[in-house]
């Protein structure tokens, strides 16, 4: 949305504005609420015009009161249809008593009939339900006889036989696990003499390991500590001392030592200090003597022969001639790319700028006149071509139902009709003047064909009426649809020669364009018009760009000649054909010269009396050097003093004599902590095999000749096996009584199964859990049986509507069943034949009835008045309230109107001033005007013509983009923090003058916001700066 609001260049300044346009997005919704939120009453207005076109159109036929008067037309034909129909009424009513009376006696009788056909199929489903109690009382007989024994015990007989089998295996198994286990734990034995010092063992594990890494270790120990006492007589021997027994007496403090060592730092430093300082003077008197020889040279010309130089130079710098022909250049450049490209939008035209001044053009007024004639034909060949159509389709429809009607009936119509009567007058004219056979014969047969088709007309009375209805519909349509053909002929017509008008007016400007409206054809003359202007404004520019330069050109030749001029006075004197940029080089280059010229005599005579002052500081430094050297070596034998090393070492010596001393100190220190360790390694080892004897000793471990380590080793494995014996046998404990626990538990689960098995066997009187099974499944089958034999009984009494299956069974056993099924064959025939013979007379009844309501009776005619009445009152209504619609929807448009010009929004005011000042009062402003569904934005015209935004050229279209633009950003910084409004390149259509407008309104708007323009015209950013002063530029390479 940013990008396409306040982000723009050419694409997105189009794309947005039309967005606006449409009323979409942000700154579309703020524009039309400048009618103070009547969208919805517009919307409004629209449903109830909708309405009123609903209720009432003009040659429309699909309206409310349009289906009310064809209503209307539909009653007076039923009426007229029923006054010739009444003489039949008398017959259909005697038919459709006939009709009645048959089908009741045929409903009876199939009544009958289905009842005994229910009999005969009740005792065909009892049949096979004898058969079935027959069958099982046979099995019944075969099954025991004994009573059911009452069920005290719970669960089921194979829950018994299987906890039974459970019991038994459960029992075995824990019988044998406890036999196992006491075996196990009388043959696990505990070693409780080493158990008893496991602390013991456990802590020899620690002394085991530093046994074996002492006896790794202290070969190399030893080894190191020789190559210790060896370096210990290398220093020695260095610091002359090798018959020194305690090599500490011969290390200094630690004061002492740290003195010494920042001494022998600062030795270097005092000792460069003095050979530098020794050099620096040595400089110091060369460079004295040098800047003295500099001094005697000859100086440079004098100030006042170069002033009048300087003066032309200046001149020349601040002259902008050149910047000038620059900018002038380029602005013509620029105006020459718009010139060309304003001449490619006029093409196929191609002359020059003369030509297309003095060419003819309309006027505005005239443009706006042929828009708004060119509008109004639009809309009336629009609506014309509606009308036209809709009456072609009329005609067609009422064409066709015509033929239909003459196929689907042979009614005469009136022509053949009054072509029968005028036969038969002739010929009876004919026979009455002649009275013969012959012409008796004629007469009669003449009258009876005239009696056949009045007979015909008047019984198809309805059918007469709607074709003569039919006949006149088509010769109105034939009629309208003739008149509505020649006024769209006349109007295409009226059209060619406004299209005539407007190519001999706008000719040289259209040249062989070819559009397809005259609408869109007078757009583009405008659109040229205004390209014409656009081109002569940028020709213009080309031409005064071209006097600007030839300005700047001469005043830069002046400004040539009178630093030539200069230059041949101080004795330069360049050539005539040289360029001002060649003359200015040649004085700069002589005026820097000279200035340094000034400036190497003034140097040279500060230099030597700079040389004289550093010379004098330097031999203080050397002074200064030589007494520190001196402080130094008397602190030194100051700080050696009472050592002994107080006569027995050079200063240069001295470093050499710590470095010894430092490792010899190091090397003390070191063999000491070896020689410390290597005692302790050994009372590791004494102490471990003293500790592994006395554990052998205490344990009966027998003791061989075999090393210490295999001994501790041998002890732990002893304890690792009596650990184990101890923790197994316990384990087993804990089993054996875990499974004692659970033998207590399964005696108890015996004991109560022992009483439930034994109250069952003696219920069922058997010895086994097997034959109680067996003995009580054929208990369950008989009582099967015997419930299924009851409900088979109980369902054969119900089948033959008897009491008990006793009443029933020899009523069954008596019945002829091969009767039946051929009773019941005919049965089905004859129902068949009576379902026919119902379905004929209900169908006969139905027809007698149905033309009897055709008819209607006596009462019809009444009935069809009260319907006529209460259509008109409904039409009445209807038109009233049409009326009141359309009368309260023009008041309602005018108000609406009214109210948009008062209450017109903020960013609407801003849009319209803004859009006065881009196109400099050709359009004064802009307003919203409401259509279908929304509302559209309108520019007023300074002639009073009006346009809509779309109608406008495409220069006029990007002026209004840019200025709703303006207006939107005004509305978004009120009420939220202000975005930077960003534009690039958008105004290469806008002249000169457009321009200066622009950026006035984008100065003000950098008040509230920042604003940020890009361009490659050089002359936008002049006009910008002119405009607005406070304006940066920030050039971008």
């Amino acid at each position: 949305a940013y990008e396409t609001m306040f982000s723009l260049d050419d694409d997105t300044l189009e794309a947005g504005g039309e967005a606006i346009l449409e009323s979409r997005g942000d700154l579309g919704k703020l524009l039309f609420t400048a009618s103070a939120g009547l969208g919805h009453a517009t919307e409004k207005l629209n449903a109830l015009e909708a309405e009123a076109d609903a209720l009432h159109r003009k040659q429309a036929q699909g309206t409310e009161i349009a289906l009310l008067k064809k209503r209307l037309a539909d009653l007076k034909s039923r009426r007229d249809e029923i006054d010739t129909l009444a003489s039949t009424y008398e017959g259909l009513e005697s038919e459709h008593r006939e009709a009645a009376q048959q089908y009741e006696s045929i409903v009876n009788e199939r009544a009958v009939l289905v009842a005994r056909l229910e009999a005969i199929a009740q005792f065909e489903r009892a049949r096979p339900m004898l058969a079935d109690i027959r069958r099982k009382i046979v099995q019944l007989e075969a099954l025991p006889q004994t009573p059911s024994p009452t069920r005290t015990w719970t669960g089921s007989i194979a829950e018994l036989i299987d906890d039974d089998a459970s019991l038994r295996t459960r029992l075995a198994g824990i019988v044998g696990e406890v036999e196992r286990l006491t075996a196990s734990i009388a043959f696990t034995e505990v070693d409780e003499l080493i158990l008893s010092v496991s602390e013991r063992v456990r802590n020899l594990a620690e002394s085991r390991v530093r046994f074996s890494s002492a006896g790794f270790d202290l070969p190399t120990r030893n080894v190191q500590l020789q190559i210790l006492n060896n370096t210990v007589a290398t220093c020695l021997s260095a610091l002359g001392r090798t018959s020194e027994r305690d090599p500490g007496k011969l290390l200094l403090p630690a004061a002492t030592v740290g003195t010494l060592r920042t001494m022998i730092e600062q030795r270097s430093g005092i000792a460069t200090a003095v050979r530098a300082a020794q050099d620096e003077v040595a400089a110091a008197l060369d460079a004295l003597q040098s800047a003295r020889e500099r001094v005697g040279e000859d100086r440079a010309v004098p100030e006042s022969v170069r002033a009048k130089l300087g003066s032309a130079l200046s001149k020349a710098r601040a002259s902008s001639h050149l910047a000038e022909i620059k900018a002038a250049r380029e602005e013509e450049d620029a105006a020459g790319i718009r010139w060309e490209e304003l001449r490619a939008e006029l093409g196929p035209w191609a002359g020059d700028a003369s030509a297309l001044a003095s060419m003819t053009v309309p006027s505005a007024g005239q443009i706006a006149s042929w828009k708004t004639a060119a509008t109004d034909l639009a809309k009336a060949r629009s609506v014309l071509a509606e009308r036209l159509a809709e009456c072609e389709s009329n005609s067609a429809k009422l064409a066709a139902r015509l033929d239909a009607f003459r196929a689907s009936s042979d009614v005469a119509d009136d022509e053949a009709a009054a072509a029968s009567r005028r036969t038969r007058d002739a010929a009876w004219e004919t026979h009455r003047a002649a009275l013969t056979i012959d012409t008796a014969d004629d007469f009669a047969l003449a009258l009876a064909r005239d009696d056949g088709v009045g007979l015909g007309r008047l019984a198809n009375a309805s059918h007469l009426a709607e074709l003569r209805s039919t006949t006149r519909a088509l010769a109105e349509a034939s009629a309208d649809l003739s008149r509505l053909r020649q006024q769209h002929a006349q109007m295409g017509l009226d059209l060619e020669a406004k299209t005539a008008e407007v190519r001999r007016v706008g000719g040289q400007l259209l040249g062989h364009l070819v559009e397809p409206s005259l609408e869109r054809l007078i757009e583009r003359l405008e659109d040229r018009v205004e390209v014409r202007a656009d081109a002569l404004a940028a020709w213009g520019q080309i031409e005064l760009s071209r006097k600007k330069a030839e300005r700047a050109a001469e005043a830069g030749e002046e400004i040539r000649l009178e630093l030539i001029r200069a230059l041949t006075s101080v004795g330069i004197a360049p050539a005539p054909e040289d360029t001002l940029e060649a003359a200015m080089a040649l004085a700069e280059l002589f005026l820097e010269r000279q200035r340094k010229l000034d400036a190497e005599y003034a140097e040279a005579q500060r230099t030597v009396n700079g040389r004289e002052e550093d010379l004098a500081v330097r031999r203080r430094a050397l002074a200064m050097a030589e007494r520190r050297e001196e402080e130094w070596l008397a602190t030194i034998g100051e700080t050696l003093k009472g050592t002994w090393l107080e006569n027995g070492v050079s200063a240069s010596g001295l470093s050499t004599v710590l470095e010894q001393l430092s490792n010899l100190a190091k090397s003390v220190q070191e063999r000491d902590a070896l020689q410390l360790r290597i005692d302790k390694m050994e009372d590791d080892r004494t102490g471990f095999l003293s500790e592994v004897r006395s554990i052998a000793a205490d344990v009966g471990e027998k003791t061989t000749d075999e090393e210490a380590e295999q001994l501790a080793v041998r002890i732990a494995e002893r304890l690792d096996r009596a650990a184990r014996a101890r923790d197994t046998k316990a384990a087993l404990l804990a089993d054996l009584k875990r499974l004692q626990g659970e033998r207590n538990v399964l005696d108890n689960e015996t004991s109560i199964h022992e009483r439930r098995k034994n109250e069952v066997l003696i219920a069922f009187g058997v010895d086994t859990l097997t034959d109680v099974a067996q003995r009580d499944e054929l208990l369950r089958e008989r009582d099967r049986l015997r419930t299924s034999v009851a409900e088979l009984e109980d369902r054969v009494a119900a089948e033959l509507s008897l009491e008990k299956f006793e009443q029933a069974r020899p009523v069954l056993e008596e019945t002829d069943f091969e009767s039946l099924a051929i009773e019941k064959a005919q049965g089905e025939q004859r129902l068949q034949q009576l379902d026919g013979a119902l379905r004929q007379q209900l169908i006969r009844q139905t027809r007698a009835a149905d033309k009897i309501d055709d008819i209607g009776g006596d009462s019809a005619v009444a009935r069809l008045d009260a319907e006529r009445r209460t259509i008109v009152l409904e039409i009445e209504e209807t038109a009233t309230r049409y009326i009141e619609l359309k009368l309260g929807i023009m008041s309602a448009g005018n108000a609406l109107r009214a109210y948009r010009e008062r209450h017109r929004s903020g960013m609407m005011a801003r849009a319209s001033e803004a859009f006065t000042l881009i196109t400099q009062g050709q359009y004064t402003g802009l307003t919203t005007q409401p259509v279908r569904g929304g509302e559209v934005l309108i520019a007023m015209q300074r002639d009073g013509q009006s346009k809509v935004a779309d109608a406008l050229s495409k220069g006029a279209r990007f002026q209004l983009y840019l200025a709703l633009r303006l207006a939107g950003y005004y509305e978004f910084a009120q009420f939220r923090q202000a975005v930077p409004f960003v534009a690039d390149d958008i105004m290469e259509t806008f002249d000169h003058i457009r321009s200066e407008e622009v950026f006035r309104l984008f100065g003000e708007m950098a008040g509230i916001g920042q604003v940020i323009y890009l361009t490659h015209h050089k002359h936008l950013c002049e006009i910008a700066k002119a405009v607005v002063p406070e304006a940066t530029i920030h050039p971008l390479e």
